[in-house]
């Protein structure tokens, strides 16, 4: 080979791999994936932004084609918030937003879209969610959790008051702000500021008294099956609720003040 072709050798050899390279970055790569519909965002007449939390990645946006109004059927079935969702999706990571396809029931919930508590519980949780976990990255864990809690309660019949509170407190773990429960003493208060249950305090908007913070400490030791032992009143579970929005708020940076939790307060008052 002439010394003087070297050179232009090399640059065509460079140009073809820089084609190559930019061919199969636009060829999509699609994986089989699953997960939990958060909220879906109008994009134009034709199509809408959905947000996921998916067990191989976290949180995803998807643009996905066709409406979700009631007369598109299938696909505003589909997209429910709480939905859970099996499809195949091009998880390159240049792109922020994705395309699925293949999308279909993970598996069918007969009572949360029709019990009117478990809707409003449902629709109250998604939106925790949806702002709690807008950061999150992949962990199988929290999704697993996720499926294997609304499962259980599509399914209960009874026992299932405080759902929605037992939820939050453990989901506060997985996303790496939970309370100090090991700090906890009978009698103690419990300072949402610090996430620490405290001897003595001051601020009664970020304090939780005595009572209040026994309760969250029982909470923090149930499950499902055992949390219908922890005796509260309708009033008990609106404080609480309230406290966990307002602990939300302080440990998550955007925090926003929840649209659902009123009607939920409402729902649960009757």
């Amino acid at each position: 080979m002439n010394l003087q072709t070297i050179p232009t050798f090399f640059l065509l050899q460079t140009r073809f791999f820089v084609v190559l390279h930019r061919f199969y970055s636009s060829v999509p790569m699609y994986i089989d994936d699953k997960g939990i519909v958060l909220r879906c965002i109008k994009y134009d007449d034709k199509s809408f932004i959905a947000h996921l939390f998916t067990a191989s990645h976290g949180h995803v946006a998807f643009m996905v084609n066709g409406s979700r109004s009631k007369r598109s059927g299938s696909t505003a079935r589909l997209f429910q918030p709480l939905s859970f969702l099996s499809f195949q999706w091009d998880a390159k990571p240049s792109t922020t937003l994705h395309r699925m396809k293949e999308v279909r029931l993970l598996f069918v919930q007969h009572d949360i879209p029709f019990d009117p508590v478990k809707r409003s519980v449902a629709m109250l949780l998604a939106e925790f969610m949806d702002h709690a976990l807008r950061e999150e990255a992949e962990n199988i864990d929290l999704y697993t959790y996720f499926e294997h809690s609304f499962r259980w309660f599509d399914i209960a019949d009874t026992g299932f008051a405080n759902f929605h509170l037992v939820f939050l407190v453990k989901m506060a773990k997985f996303i790496g702000i939970a309370p100090n429960i090991d700090a906890y003493e009978e009698g103690f208060l419990f300072d949402l500021t610090r996430g620490n249950f405290v001897e003595h305090g001051i601020s009664a908007t970020t304090m939780m008294d005595s009572r209040d913070a026994a309760l969250l400490y029982q909470l923090h030791l149930a499950n499902y099956e055992s949390m219908g032992s922890i005796a509260m009143s309708r009033q008990d579970r609106a404080r609480l609720i309230d406290f966990l929005a307002t602990y939300y708020a302080i440990h998550l940076p955007k925090f926003p003040a929840l649209q659902s939790l009123q009607i939920l307060q409402e729902v649960m008052s009757v």
